[in-house]
């Protein structure tokens, strides 16, 4: 984008610009139907326009989006480019959709997320770049040159800086970026927190805070047929029906949608099911209809069956369906689309929801408040600012006057302890996981593998610039990072001495983005494989790494993992007493069903059998399908280093964890729209490979692929030029283009790879 006058020196010309958003800016906003500012909006934008940080806190749906947005364009006119920081993928997703709003203007939006990496060369032609804290993180560590011309940077859903998994690499970005470009406007975005000055102090930000909500919300618990809300007001539910039942069927008479939060992913599935019929019976013809044309739609996100879609291909039809972290990406997509455009009238769903993701209904029903927590290994309260977040998907602007949450009570004790401690309560301060040593390791080799720090005291200066510094004594933490040090140089990742400077080791696992013990794990893999090592092996030590969580044994599967540990002792790279492993057995053993899962994924087994045999959904399969081939990537990388004559075998294995074929597809899988499915049927066809292919009449490749369009369109890109009709047994085969896939990029297991469809769906 072209530098412009600053937004604050263009004169007003209707309500939007008397806050100083330019004509050509409120024209696209008044398509959108935003006439008059929020009152948060309108406290945010003037020191937005100055260039100022700001720390923004109010509820969900109250204009947040848009301040943040101007403050990318005020650095995109000013030659500047804009960061937006995501904690998800949808939400990444998401905000570059809504920002592609603003194209007409001359705006280059970039999207890096999971799969999508872009080159130096397509980053350095955006204005602004939508990303993942990883992703940010991975740029910081490559020294790109797109962020020194960074002038605003948005971090949105800051208060996950609480969070133990995300939010270290969220703080540690947000100070990197500070200490690079001093000036740097941040916008932080967050829910209402105990302690928003706080973090606006550490972020140099001006705090605005806010409880406007543009649809009014109502608190309440359902206890025995009625309503208590915090204005002590109470209101009756029609009977028949259980609470979940009565609390759906109600709002769907009124014209509304519920949107039903539950603990875990079992109780997402049972609890769509059962109110199903509920649901059904509240249908009109055309809101039936419309919920099928959902249910053909969700079966056509993979040109391979999921137990996920075979489940919500039953339950679509009835205007209702669940939303975890079992279903695939484009399968959540298309959930979420059909509930935003109101064909489903009910969506049961995980907390995991409510983070973030632009899905409101009229009533919101929390059925739980308490989860399962890994780390106590025992049912733990959710948080009150999680459970706020999930009421706050309440009430949806353009079609509600009001939105209505609800927890459900079993007893008046618990009626008066949800108003008192949920709903009423405040939020919780947000607190800093920087000092977890797993974070360290991988945060500290970074700072000084990317020469950002170089010795004692600039370590010191780095810490004490992030939020864990202003708000806790360095000298906590002192302890703990010379542990990690001491760790770093004992493994040559870093030299010794006073100095802190990293081994080209180091400087290559930070660069791949890999938690340093699974580097070492790595590297000591390598060193031990011997030539022609089998694939298990190889599988079986990435999935013995931190980077790749083990999988839960089943009861009863712990005999079946150790008799293929018996099996398979001799030829494992990596064992259970392995010195950085510090893994128990039953870990141990997890690992290897890891491992056991990706090997049926690169044998072509069937995606419903894999999911029933071990238990998982195809959101989990694919989750660990993409972390075992970014692992694969960074162990063939690690292996130009340390072991050349294995770096083939494990690309070659790398691309079959991919695409989750044997060996013999990979030249047909790497075709856009071609997955492992209709790469098997080209080649039973007698299209062997991309040779056999070019030469084929496009109506036997047809009826191979099942899909006329498909062939015309393989065809076409095999053929640059050629006429897509059946080719006479006569006429002389044409050329290659000579063209290759590029090979997939650093980071962290997310390549830029041309398809990107998740486990190849139809084009």
């Amino acid at each position: 984008m072209v530098p412009r006058p600053g937004l604050e020196d263009l004169p007003p010309s209707d309500s939007l610009a008397v806050a100083g958003i330019p004509p050509d800016i409120a024209a696209i906003l008044r398509e959108d139907g935003v006439e008059r500012l929020y009152p948060p909006q309108a406290a945010a934008i003037p020191p937005i326009l100055r260039g100022r940080s700001v720390f923004l806190a109010c509820p969900t749906a109250s204009g947040k989006s848009l301040v943040a947005y101007l403050a990318l364009l005020r650095a995109a006119r000013a030659g500047q480019t804009g960061l937006y920081l995501v904690p998800l993928r949808a939400l990444g997703q998401e905000k570059a959709d809504e920002l592609s709003r603003f194209a007409a203007l001359g705006l280059r939006v970039g999207l890096s997320i999971g799969d999508f990496d872009l080159p130096n060369d397509k980053l350095d032609r955006l204005d602004i770049l939508v990303a993942t804290s990883e992703k940010a993180d991975g740029l910081l560590r490559r020294g790109s040159p797109w962020l020194d011309r960074l002038g605003a940077v948005v971090a949105d859903e800051v208060h996950l800086i609480r969070d133990p998994d995300r939010g270290p690499t969220l703080e540690v970005t947000l100070t990197r970026l500070r200490r690079r470009r001093p000036g740097l406007q941040v916008v932080a975005l967050s829910a209402t927190v105990g302690n928003a000055h706080e973090l606006a102090d550490w972020l140099d930000a001006e705090c605005i805070q806010s409880e406007f909500r543009p649809v009014p919300l109502r608190w309440g618990v359902y206890h025995e047929g009625r309503i208590l809300f915090t204005d002590l007001t109470r209101r009756s539910l029609e009977p028949p029906g259980e609470p979940l039942p009565r609390l759906t069927r109600t709002v769907i008479e009124e014209g509304g949608q519920a949107l039903v939060f539950v603990n875990t992913r079992k109780a997402s599935e049972q609890v769509a099911q059962a109110l199903a019929p509920t649901v059904r019976a509240l249908l009109s013809p055309d809101e039936l209809r419309a919920a099928a044309r959902t249910a053909r739609e969700i079966v056509a996100t993979s040109e391979e069956e999921t137990e996920g879609a075979r489940r919500l291909a039953e339950l679509l039809p009835m205007g209702i369906a669940f939303h975890n972290a079992s279903l695939t990406n484009p399968e959540r997509r298309t959930v979420e689309a059909a509930f935003r455009e109101r064909r489903l009238k009910a969506l049961v769903a995980t907390p995991t929801l409510a983070a973030g993701i632009n899905l409101p209904a009229r009533r919101v029903i929390v059925r739980d408040t308490t989860r399962y927590e890994d780390r106590l290994g025992m049912q733990a309260p959710i948080p009150v600012l999680e459970i706020q977040q999930m009421c706050g998907r309440a009430g949806r602007p353009r079609y509600d006057t009001v939105g209505e949450a609800v927890l459900i009570a079993r007893t008046p004790e618990e009626e008066e302890r949800y108003l008192d401690g949920y709903l009423s309560a405040r939020s919780e301060t947000v607190v800093s996981r920087l000092a977890g040593e797993p974070a360290l390791r991988m945060h500290l080799l970074a700072l000084v593998a990317s020469g950002e720090v170089g010795d004692e005291t600039e370590l010191e200066q780095f810490f004490a610039g992030t939020f864990y510094g202003h708000t806790l004594a360095y000298s906590e933490l002192r302890f703990t990072l010379e542990r990690v040090r001491r760790f770093l140089e004992e493994h040559r990742l870093l030299l010794p001495g006073p100095k802190l400077s990293a081994t080209p080791f180091g400087v290559m696992t930070s660069e791949l983005y890999l938690d340093p013990i699974s580097a070492v794990l790595l590297r000591r893999a390598l060193e031990r494989a011997p030539l022609g090592v089998r694939p298990f092996a190889l599988l079986a030590a990435v999935a013995a790494t931190p980077d790749l969580p083990p999988m839960f044994l089943r009861r009863g599967e712990e005999r079946t993992f150790l008799s293929r540990f018996a099996e398979e002792e001799s030829e494992l790279l990596l064992k259970p007493e392995e010195d950085g492993l510090t893994a128990d057995l039953e870990t141990f053993l997890a690992t290897l069903k890891t491992a056991a899962l990706l090997e049926r994924w690169i044998e072509e087994v069937p995606i419903v059998e894999i999911t029933q045999e071990f238990g998982v959904g195809a959101g989990d399969l694919r989750a660990k399908v993409e972390d075992a081939s970014w692992l694969l990537f960074g162990l063939s990388r690690l292996a130009v280093r340390f072991r050349r004559e294995l770096g083939r075998p494990i690309d070659a294995l790398e691309l079959r964890v991919q695409y989750g074929a044997a060996e013999d597809l990979l030249d047909l899988v790497r075709l856009p729209g071609i997955g492992r499915v209709r790469g098997r049927r080209l080649v039973e066809a007698g299209f062997p490979d991309r040779e056999a292919l070019r030469e084929a009449p496009l109506d036997r490749v047809a009826r191979a692929l099942g899909s006329p369009a498909l062939a015309k369109q393989i065809l076409a890109e095999l053929n640059p030029g050629r006429s897509t009709g059946t080719r006479r047994s006569g006429d002389p085969p044409p050329e290659s283009s000579g063209e290759s896939p590029p090979p997939p990029g650093p980071g962290r297991g997310r390549r830029s790879h041309p398809t990107l469809e998740e486990f190849r769906g139809p084009p």
